[in-house]
């Protein structure tokens, strides 16, 4: 055999091996590229939840909230009663003099769910195909599944359905989680409810937290002042919020009480 039938049957080999892996693994090779790219734009998806170290909880005088049926306790006494207010029926924005805030949203169940789903970038039968449905009954299973996506899950020998379902819960999480989650996502559990924070604090980003129930769930949302002297949001104060979260007694829509 001449040396350029050697070659062009090597060539031959190559291009047919190519071929070969480009039929089957071609899409899940560039969605898997793709996935990195993301990571290097929104380096957050990297994040994945773990265990809340620091539990402790902070026993500075402060007041018993009360919205919408659940109350609380914040380790602060200095509420600016004239900038604090609720908006509509699900939402209460709490400042202090201090610059700070705090901001609690209740939610319907499965609000987040219907949200990605409606937008049609995620096949549901796809998605349950893969999940199951356990996945598709309440905003904590889909977050959680979401929140353990990572770019390095994605590789180009997976099926195409599961690149394409990995990919797409990659591009919400890098959307959907606040820019806090930069310091950490942690998993959190308090009475009734378990959820994610988004942040450990102190955090000049401040720290949102995500708390699902059966029937809901409950945003928080505290917010650091940055410029100037200021009273700093630690995360045993984080912490007083949600260890004694709790129903409030029937027919309680806001109060505002002293704590000591």
């Amino acid at each position: 055999m001449s040396r350029w039938a050697r070659v062009l049957g090597n060539l031959a080999i190559v291009v047919l091996s190519c071929g070969i892996y480009l039929y089957f693994f071609g899409l899940q090779t560039f969605v898997s590229v793709e996935a990195r790219f993301v990571a290097r734009k929104m380096p957050v998806v990297n994040r994945v939840p773990v265990e809340l170290q620091d539990l402790s909880i902070s026993q500075a005088p402060g007041k018993k909230l009360a919205y919408f049926g659940y109350e609380f306790e914040i380790p602060w006494d200095d509420i600016d009663e004239a900038k604090s207010r609720t908006v509509g029926e699900n939402k209460a924005i709490i400042f202090f003099k201090s610059g700070n805030a705090l901001s609690m949203v209740i939610n319907p169940p499965r609000q987040f769910v219907n949200k990605v789903f409606s937008s049609g970038n995620i096949n549901q039968k796809t998605f349950r195909d893969i999940y199951g449905d356990d996945a598709l009954q309440s905003d904590y299973a889909f977050c959680h599944i979401m929140l353990e996506t990572t770019p390095d899950k994605i590789t180009p020998f997976i099926s195409r359905r599961d690149a394409v379902s990995r990919a797409m819960l990659l591009l919400w999480k890098g959307i959907s989680v606040p820019k806090s989650a930069g310091s950490g996502v942690f998993t959190v559990r308090t009475g009734e409810f378990t959820g994610f924070q988004y942040g450990h604090a102190p955090n000049p980003d401040g720290v949102s937290i995500e708390l699902f129930a059966d029937n809901g769930s409950l945003d928080f949302s505290f917010d650091q002042k940055m410029i100037g002297p200021t009273v700093v949001i630690s995360q045993p104060d984080v912490n007083r919020v949600l260890r004694t979260l709790r129903r409030a007694a029937s027919g309680t829509v806001a109060r505002v009480s002293s704590s000591n």
